[in-house]
């Protein structure tokens, strides 16, 4: 499925191998972490990556770690070796012909922000092995010095061309990771966006092959919503529920794909009853609705709106999509993935 960052500094071991734990059950299978840390001391950092390390090993994931030349004068190769690291990621300062000798080794993880054709021209003539190699952008911990969707799409583009794996980065929404604490994203358009939506636009929408959450931890619900993804269901959480049939149900959408709406593909088969005219309010972006008595052979039809509508004597609200998650709709439309339905009642919709 993709990563997660861990900090060696930033809470209890015992706490991030839990946390560990929990992502791997549901897919994700790359640790990334970093031994760029001054401040700390070898030991102090050994310590941690080791038992990480051992975590790796023993559930066969990859265990990606930040270096650089500073960082090579603490930690020799055989020592990271030792401790299960499996990759590094180059952050600066390193000539070509080392990091192409490290990758007959290692994986080997470039900025990819950096990587332009003379650079990759360099590594060949010095007998890189491409195969170990992978572009991974930076995270952005700093509000407002994200990247833009745009250029970000076209480099990944060409990168993708050239045989690069492409990985980026999303926020978490539990416990953030400091100095700054806003979030991890490699998009700044994702610093305060929920981790899932980011996620399904990265790998859906922006040619990115792997994503790893940038912050220390998530939210019990986007927990949920990823082990869902992973079972091959989008779940989406939804707020003012009334009483009905269709949220114990697995949707689909139309292929015969609307404008307006997204139309569930069966549920007027699965309901033969008496539906009372209710509720029959605006229907703005993200409303649930069900169609009632008065839409005669259409009763039972359930939608969810993608513009604002007007309201309808016809048409029951029995719900609204949650603000955070306002934009998998668009996902949904398209994608042809199956979609249910999460209680969020604590969310608040503006």
């Amino acid at each position: 499925m993709s990563g997660v960052l861990v900090s060696l500094t930033e809470q209890p071991i015992e706490q991030t191998i839990d946390y560990l734990k929990s992502m791997k059950q549901i897919g994700f299978h790359t640790i990334f972490t970093s031994l760029q840390i001054p401040e700390e001391s070898n030991a102090d950092l050994l310590t941690p990556l080791r038992r990480i390390g051992e975590f790796a090993n023993t559930h066969q994931m990859t265990l990606m770690v930040d270096v650089s030349p500073r960082a090579f004068k603490s930690f020799s190769l055989p020592q990271m070796k030792e401790s299960g690291v499996t990759g590094l990621r180059i952050d600066f300062g390193m000539e070509v012909s080392d990091i192409a000798a490290l990758t007959h080794e290692w994986l080997i993880a470039l900025n990819a922000s950096t990587i332009d054709g003379a650079f990759l021209n360099q590594l060949r003539e010095c007998h890189a092995v491409f195969s170990s190699l992978e572009a991974w952008h930076n995270y952005y911990p700093r509000p407002e010095t994200g990247l833009s969707l745009s250029h970000f799409k076209e480099k990944n583009e060409w990168l993708k061309s050239q045989g690069l794996e492409v990985v980026a980065f999303i926020p978490g929404d539990g416990d953030l990771r400091g100095p700054i604490h806003e979030g991890l994203p490699t998009l700044e358009k994702h610093r305060n966006r929920s981790p899932f939506s980011s996620y399904i636009e990265l790998q859906s929408e922006a040619f990115v092959d792997q994503v790893i959450i940038g912050d220390l931890s998530l939210q019990k619900q986007t927990l949920q919503q990823f082990k869902s993804w992973n079972e091959g269901v989008v779940l989406i959480r939804v707020t003012d529920k009334k009483t009905s049939h269709i949220w114990d149900q697995v949707h689909h959408n139309r292929p015969d794909i609307a404008r307006d709406v997204i139309r569930s593909e069966n549920a007027r088969k699965h309901f033969n009853g008496s539906i009372q005219p209710a509720n029959c309010v605006d229907r703005p972006i993200g409303t649930l609705t069900l169609d009632n008595d008065k839409y005669k052979r259409y009763k039972g039809e359930f939608q969810i709106t993608l513009k604002q509508l007007p309201p309808d004597e016809r048409v029951n609200v029995i719900g609204y999509v949650i603000k955070e998650d306002l934009p998998l709709l668009p996902f949904l439309q398209k994608s042809g993935y199956s979609f249910r339905f999460l209680s969020s009642e604590s969310s608040v919709r503006e």
